[in-house]
């Protein structure tokens, strides 16, 4: 309501007034040079003008309450997908855009406003529209439709227009969008199947081995070339590495070829799927697909020396072979192992674990000895026949004193503090509940290293070690201080678990001590070693001083080379913690990368490699979803309209017209700051001071 407020109580206005009354009598009664006429006309002039004053200093402001109306709003997505030019012409499909723009057009004739987005959410200019590219990699109709809610999600948003095939590659189905307004749908495309064949698919390990054989499964799709013989071949720098043929037994369906491939070169490698072409077919862009895998030198050796036959060798076996990236090999002094895991004199191991060693005959003592000397990591494992004194000399964790042969039985009690690795607390409670092991007893003093489990004795956890893990210098080690990991390893089996939390424990055990301290400076990786050609390649950088701590501001420069020996260079500047340098517009290829920068006046590099692969999702399925479209807009309350149909979606969204919103605002303005009253004021202090001036006052 529109009205005249002031701060305070409108009594202090009425006093006011009395006061200047007063205040103008006592002056203006006086006996004057001027006739009764005057000083009654200075009267008024005196006391309008001292209540005008006394009016201003209570504040008093004008409220107006104005409104405007909010056009409802008919916004339009317009897939830009490749998708969409698979099956339609350009030109037709830009004919069908500019039917929209009229549908556009004649809504805002009836008091809508219109915009328009790509898949992306960008919004589209009108004139815009007519340069679309259709040139997207990838279609997520749901993000889309969640996107423009969310733009427009303060406005008066009626209605949305999806323009699309209906064909999507990323994120859920639209059809478990929660949207709040009705979605109409206009199919566009061919929703017959096309006569094709494609290359769906190809399936590999990210990492092979030097000489070893892995295989290459690639999932070739056929609609409508029943009886025809297809041929797949897998090449790789241009070379045909095999040729596979098969006949098409179903009308539509897909086929599983798998090539064995020998790896042969080290590094990553680029290996191409490829169907060769029939007559009929709809399109060729889809009959080839590449896969990049690395190829390293070998999987790391793991040594295990043991005193004797023990089936914890079983149990250690297992936890290990759940890693495809390591191998194990077992020594046991006076025995000869044929199956081709036993110890190689030429071998380098990564680690070794010592099961009841070192022992009081002092097997394999020039063995160990050898390995100790190339600083090689140990996990000892304590048994009945380990020597205890040898251990305490020989280790840098753990020393067990007062042993005289007696055994304690002790369950695990893990420590919630310990930060090396993660290990799960489902797996973690169920080894508490595993059968008791024997330990020796004696006193136990840590002198490095995190302790992972403590000894419990029934209900009691104690702070002796059962399992500790830690480093000294640059050499890890771990204490295990008694066997019968096969005993849990028997026992969770029996409880039928599928957790594997004792394979999980050792492989966790095998990693943390196989894995190799980083002591570089200067380290730069990509944040994952294969992107694809939309992504942005993302850098992290990592520079520290002498004492390793965290330091910034160094200037970096990168090199990037593509598998064609062409460089690209950059700079940028390591500025701020967990910093990350994009890079992108990079084409599909194996890519390698040098950065340097300068550390005290010494210059240090870091490389690495990475892959791009193109994104062809677009190409895999050219046939347009219109019963996925017609669901959208029955479930919305919205409407499906074919191509040719495209002008009928105003007639009905103008049926049920939205109605605008209306938007009242509270507007105060402060009356003191209004120039007309201000004006009054001067003119009735002057009006005064002029009338005293002409007839005598001053």
């Amino acid at each position: 309501m529109n009205g005249l407020y002031i701060e305070y109580s409108w009594w202090w206005l009425f006093f006011g007034a009395l006061a200047c009354a007063l205040i103008t009598y006592f002056f203006y009664t006086q006996k004057q040079i001027w006739n009764l006429t005057v000083n009654r006309i200075l009267i008024v002039l005196r006391f309008s003008a001292l209540v005008l004053i006394l009016f201003l200093l209570l504040d008093p402001m004008f409220k107006s309450i104005q409104r405007y109306y909010e056009k409802p709003i008919m916004s339009f997505i317009i897939d830009d997908s490749e998708s969409m030019i698979a099956t339609v012409s350009k030109d037709k499909l830009q004919s069908l855009v500019n039917g929209i723009v009229d549908v556009a057009k004649k809504l805002e004739s009836d008091g809508y406003d219109t915009k328009f987005y790509n898949l992306s959410g960008d919004k589209i200019e009108e004139e815009d529209l007519a340069s679309l590219n259709f040139d997207g990699k990838v279609t997520n109709l749901s993000k889309s439709i969640q996107k423009l809610e969310e733009i427009n999600e303060h406005e008066n948003l009626a209605g949305i227009t999806l323009v699309t095939d209906g064909i999507f590659n990323q994120g859920f189905s639209p059809l478990y969008v929660p949207s709040v307004v009705p979605v109409y749908t206009v199919g566009i495309g061919d929703t017959i199947p096309q006569i094709d064949l494609q290359v769906k698919d190809v399936y590999a390990n990210r990492i092979a081995y030097m000489g070893n054989k892995f295989p290459i499964i690639a999932e070739v799709v056929n609609e409508g070339f029943l009886g025809k013989v297809v041929e797949v071949s897998l090449t790789s720098n241009g070379k045909i590495l095999d040729r596979k043929r098969f006949k098409i037994s179903n009308e539509k369906g897909f086929e599983q070829i798998e090539f064995l491939v020998e790896a042969k070169k080290k590094g990553y490698q680029k290996f191409t799927v490829s169907v060769k072409s029939l007559d009929g077919e709809f399109s060729k862009e889809n009959n080839s697909k590449s896969v990049y895998i690395e190829v390293i030198e070998g999987k790391e050796k793991i040594l295990l020396i043991a005193n004797a036959p023990h089936p914890d060798i079983k149990a250690i076996r297992e936890g290990v072979e759940k890693n495809k990236n390591y191998e194990l090999h077992v020594y046991i002094p006076g025995l000869k192992l044929n199956n081709g895991l036993g110890y190689d004199k030429k071998a380098k191991y990564d680690l070794v674990i010592l099961h009841e060693f070192p022992n009081i005959k002092n097997k394999a003592g020039l063995l160990i000895k050898k390995f100790v000397n190339e600083q090689v990591p140990f996990w000892y494992i304590i048994g009945d026949v380990t020597d205890i004194n040898a251990f305490n000399k020989m280790n840098n964790l753990l020393t067990i004193e007062g042993y005289r042969g007696q055994k304690d039985k002790v369950t695990v009690a893990f420590n919630d503090t310990f930060k090396a690795f993660t290990f799960p607390k489902e797996k973690k409670d169920l080894i508490t509940k595993m059968a008791p092991v024997e330990v020796p007893f004696g006193e136990y003093k840590l002198k490095s290293g995190n302790i992972l489990m403590y000894h419990q004795i029934g209900s009691v956890k104690t702070s002796k070690p059962l399992l500790v893990l830690g480093e000294t210098g640059d050499v890890k080690s771990a204490v295990l201080t008694g066997t019968g990991l096969w005993k849990w390893r028997l026992q969770e089996g029996l409880l039928d678990s599928d957790e594997g939390a004792i394979d999980e424990l050792i492989s966790k055990v095998i990693q943390y001590l196989s894995t190799k301290t980083d002591k570089r400076r200067f380290r730069v990786n990509t944040t994952q070693p294969e992107y694809s050609d939309i992504e942005d390649i993302v850098i992290e950088t990592e520079v520290y001083n002498d004492i390793y701590e965290s330091i910034y501001g160094q200037t970096i420069d990168l090199v990037i080379q593509n598998d064609k020996g062409e460089k690209m260079s950059y700079t940028y500047l390591n500025s701020a913690p967990y910093f990350k340098y994009h890079l992108s517009d990079l084409t599909e290829g194996v890519y390698k990368y040098t950065a340097s920068t300068t550390i005290n006046g010494k210059k240090e590099y870091s490389t690495g490699n990475f892959t791009v692969k193109t994104m062809e999702l677009e190409a895999l399925n050219p046939t347009a979803n219109f019963e996925l479209l017609r669901s959208i807009a029955d479930k919305t309350g919205g409407a499906f309209y074919e191509s040719n149909t495209i002008n009928e979606i105003s007639d009905l969204v103008l049926s049920n017209k939205s109605a605008q919103r209306i938007h009242a605002e509270e507007m105060y303005k402060e009356v003191g700051s209004s120039y007309w009253i201000l004006t009054l004021l001067c003119l009735l202090l002057f009006s005064e001071w002029v009338i005293r001036k002409v007839f005598g006052g001053f």
